[in-house]
């Protein structure tokens, strides 16, 4: 009975050595810069993110654009993300770009991205007259219930 106790053990402990293990690559995959293997879907037709699409916003806070590149090609750029300050400065951002107060976003369509902790959903928009170069998707997070932070974005009154 002993020597199948001691089996049993020594398995077990291989099997958490190797789930750490796999866990650790993966942080360090996540923290190196390793996009999700998972695409992007378009979620626009769907509730509630359909009511939000070609809504307008202007910025009521501080909102810095950042460009992100294609490391090591700095100048390839994949995407803009629209955060608020600090932000993120790293290798993978080539320029940021502060936004005016009561600068204009346009929704155009919603997304969403499987990723380690699960889904990320955000906005394509559009950011008309700040000097963002042109043919580059422009990204927005939005909550749990497909809004835009009240405290950095006001809808416009049509």
């Amino acid at each position: 009975m002993r020597p199948l106790i001691k089996g049993i053990i020594a398995y077990t402990a291989l099997a958490v050595a190797g789930l750490v293990a796999l866990l650790v690559m993966v942080i360090a995959l996540g923290m190196s810069g390793l996009q999700s293997p998972f695409p992007p879907r378009e979620i626009t037709q769907r509730k509630p993110y359909a009511g939000f699409v070609g809504a307008e916003y202007r910025t009521v806070s501080d909102v810095i654009a950042h460009a992100w590149n294609d490391y090591p090609d700095k100048q390839k750029l994949l995407t803009i993300t629209l955060y608020t300050p600090p932000g993120v400065a790293n290798r993978f951002v080539s320029y940021r770009v502060p936004l005016q107060r009561g600068q204009t976003v346009r929704i155009l369509s919603a997304w969403q991205q499987l990723q380690l902790f699960g889904y990320h959903r955000y906005y394509v928009v559009s950011v008309p007259g700040a000097g963002l170069p042109e043919g580059i998707p422009i990204k927005v997070s939005m909550d749990s219930e497909g809004r835009l932070d009240p405290k950095v974005y006001a809808p416009v009154a049509k």
